[in-house]
């Protein structure tokens, strides 16, 4: 990020809670253009919650959170106008449990070529294999979803995250779509990603509880992990 530059996500003692869930308390973070922040946890509800706070998808119910000019928590956010809700196609999201799955039957190249026209790349039919390449999954492009193994699910994700260039890619390998992936190829994507972030100047969020792939990061975010009190519904309810 150069000198003067404005982060794309600003983060600033942020807390979600609802009712008597808790989930990530206090936060503090930046990431700016070309620059990939691991968050560090053990706990996959509160590295999901937290992504999904950048995305726009579950306010913070305190602290202070601005992503690309937006604020996005519930205390700040105005409720109609600037800062109410996050531009389109500002935030991608790679593969998310029940709020951004993806069809097993469909091929790689299907899903991400999917991806890329809703989020308003050009032409009808949008050219998937160069982001494939860059990604390392260009030569899995045939392949469906469901046949592949944890390594390629992850760079999946990390495509689909990635599709029509948003301002700020967040990918979850705490996720159990990628359930079974190992430290080294954790590392392996991380280092994918921090090479695709500098070439394309856009910010990266990706949650993991792998303390070596978080090292591989450009920041690092550990997260406290209090424990529920109850089984969060928040994942269900953005879908609402």
């Amino acid at each position: 990020m150069a000198q003067n530059e404005q982060p794309v996500v600003r983060a600033h003692d942020i807390s979600y809670s609802k009712r008597s869930y808790r989930s990530f308390e206090f936060a503090s973070f930046s990431v700016g253009s070309g620059e990939v922040l691991a968050v560090l946890s053990s706990s996959h509800a509160a590295a999901r919650d937290l992504l999904l706070a950048v995305a726009g998808l579950v306010r913070p119910t305190s602290g202070s959170l601005v992503v690309a000019g937006s604020e996005l928590t519930a205390a700040r956010a105005l409720p109609f106008g600037d800062g109410a809700r996050l531009p389109r196609a500002a935030a991608g999201l790679g593969v998310f449990e029940r709020i951004a799955p993806v069809q097993g039957a469909c091929t790689v190249e299907e899903v991400v070529a999917r991806e890329m026209r809703l989020r308003g790349s050009r032409g009808s039919a949008p050219d998937a294999l160069p982001l494939l390449a860059q990604t390392g999954i260009a030569t899995r492009a045939g392949e469906q979803v469901s046949r592949l193994d944890p390594a390629s699910r992850a760079r999946l994700s990390a495509a689909l995250a990635l599709a029509g260039e948003p301002r700020v890619a967040l990918i979850d390998l705490t996720d159990p779509f990628v359930s079974g992936l190992s430290a080294n190829d954790a590392c392996g994507l991380m280092a994918s990603l921090r090479a695709y972030a500098s070439e394309h100047a856009l910010a990266v969020v990706v949650a993991t509880g792998e303390q070596r792939a978080a090292q591989a990061a450009t920041g690092i975010l550990s997260l406290d992990e209090p424990a529920p009190l109850e089984m969060d519904s928040s994942a269900d309810e953005v879908m609402a």
